[in-house]
């Protein structure tokens, strides 16, 4: 049984105590004393082990009131993520080891003896039960080498081997490989990585997660649909399925940004599978290089609403992109656009002026803007947009 919250102590049925409140303190302080590796765990990971192994602590107390072996209470079932995640299997069961020694030493009582025969049954189950949460765990959960996960994103980035990795992610577990994408976090973020891949795991996610040139990188994937196997067999795929998949790893991935990352976070297109994620994935890297000039950008920015700030970065991806979008467009249209938005923009987005410098009435020109507008897919006469496109301008020339 667990202690209250009252008390510092539990006490069994037949008087033996138990130490309660101030068991867990001893337990780590031991674990610190004895463990090195215990020491050195990020503070992130320590809090889940510590959660770990309070349950552990109430488990064993309970046990030790009603000693039964084949009712061991599981421990290890609630997290099994961020154990795994944490430590090996070798350091849990040192952590199992130093944690009933701890308790054992607590015992006081007539009893403490059979009580500690007691604990002998619980921590051999509960080393049972570690080793068949690691091996699940890696069997479901998509675990792997993490160098083989840290080659991976640099496949992801550069584009060189990408369907190879892919294909060996898959062969170890990983259920990602459809639609794909690249979240690129600003420098000096902290992400606590369990938290990450268990809320993109329980979205139907996979990840790949790691820090590239001072920047935390994060690639979502979906599992590839049957819809996309029969492409690759030669069979139709349906769009609305595909168009349906895309929009939710949308969700997933702003959501992941909004929900886990502190800093603002620069999101590469979804692309329908990991072998086509690589542009995407180089976007996203240069967004996050330059987002902290953006001094009003939301928490997730996507990559492409970047392309001023990219473009004058030395993206010339950023370049052709922005000009084509911008430009090509109000070439195509009324002969007037171009010249009227660009003497717009000249004179600090004044339609008085604007229409001074033409020669023709305000309103002409509000109809021209509004034109524009409606053509681009935004309205140009807002700061942000008007920025965007003076900067299209100016490349152009």
């Amino acid at each position: 049984m667990s202690s209250a919250p009252s008390d510092s102590r539990s006490t069994a049925p037949d008087g033996t105590r138990l130490a309660g409140r101030d068991l867990l303190v001893r337990v780590l302080a031991r674990m610190d004393r004895e463990l090195p590796w215990f020491q050195v765990l990020p503070v992130a990971r320590r809090s889940a082990i510590e959660s770990i192994i309070s349950s552990l602590i109430e488990a064993f107390v309970s046990y030790c009131s009603h000693p039964d072996p084949s009712a061991v209470p599981r421990v290890f079932g609630q997290a099994p993520a961020e154990l795994v995640r944490s430590i090996s299997l070798e350091q849990t069961l040192q952590l199992i080891r130093s944690s009933v020694v701890a308790v054992e030493e607590s015992l006081v009582g007539p009893d403490a003896a059979a009580y500690r025969e007691a604990s002998l049954d619980f921590s051999r189950q509960l080393a049972f039960e570690a080793a068949e949460i690691y091996a699940v765990s890696r069997a479901s959960s998509g675990l792997w080498d993490p160098r083989l996960e840290q080659l991976a994103i640099d496949a992801v980035l550069s584009g060189r081997g990408l369907s190879t990795m892919a294909d060996r992610l898959i062969a170890v577990g990983w259920r990602g490989g459809g639609p794909t994408a690249v979240i690129v976090a600003a420098p000096g973020e902290e992400v606590d990585e369990d938290k990450l891949r268990r809320v993109v795991w329980n979205a139907g996610a996979d990840a790949l997660a790691g820090v590239r040139n001072g920047h935390f990188v994060l690639v979502l994937s979906l599992p590839i649909t049957p819809d996309r196997h029969a492409s690759v067999t030669g069979g139709d795929i349906d769009a609305h399925s595909e168009a349906d998949a895309l929009g939710h790893l949308d969700s997933v991935a702003s959501g992941v940004a909004q929900n886990v990352l502190t800093k603002t976070a620069v999101l590469g297109d979804v692309v329908p599978e990991l072998g086509d994620a690589a542009p995407s994935a180089q976007a996203a890297m240069f967004g996050a290089r330059v987002v902290h000039t953006w001094l009003q950008a939301p928490t997730i920015v996507h990559a492409n609403e970047l392309l001023p700030e990219r473009a004058l970065n030395g993206d010339a991806d950023a370049r052709t992109t922005l000009t084509q979008r911008i430009l090509v467009p109000l070439e195509d249209g009324a002969s007037e656009w171009l010249e009227t938005v660009a003497i717009y923009l000249d004179n600090g987005r004044s339609i008085e002026g604007c229409a001074r410098v033409l020669d023709v009435h305000a309103n002409t020109i509000r109809y021209r803007l509004a034109r524009v507008s409606e053509t681009l897919g935004f309205d140009v006469t807002l700061p942000r947009n008007a920025f965007v496109v003076q900067c299209a301008l100016r490349l152009a020339r």
